[in-house]
């Protein structure tokens, strides 16, 4: 028969051993309680940060389709405001092609009108008489142009008559006659009357064409220009709405 194993004798504990194990377990129990407590608060915070973590996924998911809305919103603004700006643009050009057609129609009109007072004078400077017929007017102007200009024989007027209101804008008298247009029976001789007044220059008579209020106003607008270029020596004046300047010839008055 094989010999019986010795069995291992167990070593003394000594109290020392006993001591060391006996903190060991006091040192565990005592933190069971904080490491259980430990445990719940980070399962907490976690609990905590997840919830927000989760939140925070929400708002930008619903951030996120906000700005798809507002997107799409904004495209079909965008594409509302470009149909807009195509139809102003159609309109603007509608309206510049109805003022172009407006300017073409005032020039005409204005035209037509010059055309229909190429016989026509307008004089400025003749006393007024009260209550003064059309026959005193052009009697009047048949004398003066004679006197003045060193004519043969009176003009041939086929009508003359003052123009302008009798009275000023506030009611008040007239600080100086009003003009005569006169309308002559030939354009030839309405031009001979123009020209000797340019040249006679007869003191306090203003000898010039009739035309149509739209040229009176383009020539206002260019008087500064015509007395500068006059007080310059050079020679000015109007046909028409147009400005004609022009240098003086050697020996020219």
């Amino acid at each position: 028969m094989p010999p019986k194993a010795k069995s291992k004798a167990k070593p003394a504990t000594s109290d020392d051993d006993q001591e060391e194990y006996m903190s060991l377990s006091i040192v565990e129990q005592l933190m069971a309680p904080q490491e259980s407590a430990f445990k719940s608060m980070i399962e907490s915070m976690i609990g905590a940060t997840t919830k927000r973590v989760d939140s925070l996924v929400k708002e930008v998911a619903d951030l996120k389709y906000s700005l798809q809305y507002s997107q799409k919103d904004v495209d079909s603004q965008k594409t509302v405001l470009d149909k807009n700006v195509v139809a102003i643009q159609s309109v603007s050009n509608q309206i510049a092609d109805i003022k172009t057609s407006l300017d073409k129609c005032c020039n005409k009109t204005t035209d037509l009108e010059n055309r229909s007072r190429r016989n026509n004078l307008r004089i400025t400077g003749i006393s007024e008489k009260q209550h003064e017929t059309w026959e005193e007017s052009e009697a009047q102007v048949k004398s003066i142009l004679k006197e003045k200009l060193g004519l043969a024989s009176e003009p041939r007027i086929e009508r003359a008559h003052r123009v302008g209101r009798l009275t000023q804008s506030d009611e008040s008298s007239r600080s100086s006659p009003r003009p005569i247009v006169c309308r002559l029976y030939d354009w030839k001789e309405k031009e001979n009357i123009l020209k000797l007044a340019r040249i006679r220059k007869p003191s306090g008579i203003f000898v010039n064409e009739d035309v149509a209020e739209a040229t009176m106003a383009k020539r206002r607008e260019q008087l500064p220009l015509l007395r500068r270029a006059k007080q310059e020596g050079k020679i000015a004046y109007f046909v028409l709405d147009k400005l004609i300047i022009k240098d003086k010839r050697p020996g020219q008055s």
